[in-house]
């Protein structure tokens, strides 16, 4: 005998609150080093340097340092792999993808002042400041912890909270003071009601294999026209405003086997986020003398107007076997909702040495705190967000990044460069993510940011009226997965180590 049981959500109570994650404004504000290949060679250790397309993102004091005008594009192939270890189970994932880090046309102009303002530039520039490109396998041995405990204890903490008993007639997707995951787990046949309240359904004894897949698209692009001026080849001072467009989608599947009577469930989550957000940036650079240089620059919030959309499915198929029966359930929900996001202030300090025209090596500080991030509601909404803002505060972290770059000129025409940065945690060690009582979303899984590293090294050739150069960058960043809330729910975490090696060519014109 086989019975299924079937619900479709289609969420038109606007009291139910589609909730944002501390992790979503983490993946829209973290950085990366993109750009041109002498950019990326260098680890992007430009901030004092300038005179290169990227760095004037990073410092647009760099755009006064221009003696003659440029047009500049470049390419990047990267393949990425994933793996992960869980309980000591090792599963591995991969990825290529064909990308464009950047156009850029710098117009110089020099001032007929012999002292004061030597040189007027203008900047008009497209870079690519994030990629999310990534697949991701994750596969652990058998565990006594399941997705349906957790099911079962934001069932009965939206109790609490919401101060109302809720029994299996209750479960429907009306409900505005209950987590969409309690209704995915109660269609599924994973938690049940007992006389000590909701718990799950799996047997005493019962283990589960539990294993996650997830696939990522999409990145973070910026528009920005710039200003840089020439003081008396001593002091370079710009300014930049700057778009930024966000597309990222993710399609993630959760699947638990269980082993003692068969059968298990799969959870599948769509996500994406989109939206539009502008900043100005104000950059300056200093040379106390002909080989030392100074460099500061800061950006202001990025501030976004964001668009989240998402769409969950649960299927069940579990068999029973003192009845002979297979019991399964189907559930289905979606929505969509839009906010306002503020990232944080960015601060970059930056020294150059210059060694005899024959090579240079530099050094940069970046500074991000993230515990700034904020959301705020769209006109006409009343939700405060004070819960998720608070929650920015006590999960995500204050980020420092290290990088040094060095280049070494081996003719008038042909360099070699090299260089490593070094980009720490972006959350607290013990940071977990929480359904809320009355959440749509039931992508309970997140990633604790470890640390990050890049190791670079290229090349480049020049001419009087062309260059070209090229780039190698091995990006490894150190994650620790979770399914869901390892503090409520006793579950191990996953190690995944993502590298993605990136080949990079910049073909540049100056006239």
């Amino acid at each position: 005998m086989k019975k299924i049981f079937l619900t479709i959500a289609i969420l038109a109570s606007y009291s139910y609150m589609m909730a944002q994650t501390e992790y979503d404004a983490l993946k829209t504000t973290q950085s990366d080093i993109i750009g041109t290949a002498r950019y990326m060679s260098m680890a992007g250790a430009f901030g004092a340097l300038g005179g290169d397309a990227s760095a004037i993102k990073d410092n647009p004091a760099g755009l006064g340092i221009y003696r003659r005008s440029e047009v500049v594009g470049t390419l990047n192939l990267s393949l990425q792999n994933s793996e992960a270890t869980w309980d000591g189970k090792t599963s591995n994932d991969n990825l290529y993808k064909v990308g464009f880090n950047n156009f850029s046309y710098i117009l110089s102009n020099q001032t007929i002042s012999d002292n004061g303002l030597l040189n007027s530039n203008w900047s008009f520039s497209y870079n690519r400041l994030k990629n999310f490109n990534r697949n991701v396998r994750i596969s652990g041995n058998p565990s006594t912890s399941s997705l349906s405990d957790y099911m079962a204890y934001v069932t009965s903490n939206a109790e609490i909270t919401s101060n109302n008993i809720f029994h299996g007639s209750d479960l429907n997707y009306d409900n505005e003071y209950i987590p969409f995951l309690s209704i995915m787990g109660f269609d599924a046949h994973l938690i049940a009601e007992k006389t000590d309240g909701w718990k799950s359904d799996l047997k005493d004894g019962e283990t589960v294999t539990p294993t996650y897949k997830s696939q990522e698209r999409g990145g973070i692009n910026e528009y920005s026209v710039g200003w840089g001026g020439n003081f008396d080849n001593t002091f370079f001072l710009g300014v930049t405003g700057n778009i930024q467009t966000v597309d990222y989608n993710i399609n993630s599947s959760y699947s638990e086997a269980f082993n003692n009577r068969f059968g298990g469930f799969t959870l599948r989550n769509s996500f994406s986020a989109s939206g539009v957000g502008i900043n100005l940036k104000v950059g300056g650079i200093i040379m106390p003398t002909d080989f030392w240089r100074l460099g500061l620059s800061i950006s202001t919030p990025t501030f976004y107007a964001l668009t989240y959309s998402y769409k969950s499915n649960i299927q069940s198929d579990l068999y029973y076997a003192a009845e002979d029966t297979v019991i399964g359930g189907k559930s289905d929900n979606y929505g969509s909702y839009d906010f306002n996001l503020q990232t944080p202030i960015d601060l970059t300090l930056s020294t150059a040495f210059i060694l005899r025209n024959q090579g240079l090596i530099s050094f940069e500080y970046d500074f991000k705190d993230y515990t700034t991030n904020k959301f705020s509601p769209k006109a006409g909404d009343d939700y405060d967000y004070a819960s998720e803002n608070e929650g920015m505060k006590v999960m995500l972290d204050k980020s420092h990044t290290f990088k040094v770059g060095a280049e070494y000129k081996l003719t008038d025409n042909f360099s070699l460069r090299a260089g490593y940065a070094y980009t720490t945690s972006a959350t607290k060690s013990d940071a977990n993510q929480l359904v809320l009582y009355n959440t749509t979303r039931n992508d309970a899984e997140y990633f604790n940011h470890n640390s990050t590293k890049y190791l670079t090294a290229g090349f480049g050739y020049r001419e009087a009226g062309w260059f070209l150069d090229f780039a190698y960058v091995r990006k490894t960043i150190d994650e620790t997965f979770y399914p869901y809330n390892a503090a409520i729910i006793a579950v191990n975490g996953a190690s995944v180590i993502t590298n993605n090696n990136n080949l990079v060519a910049t073909l540049g014109f100056k006239f």
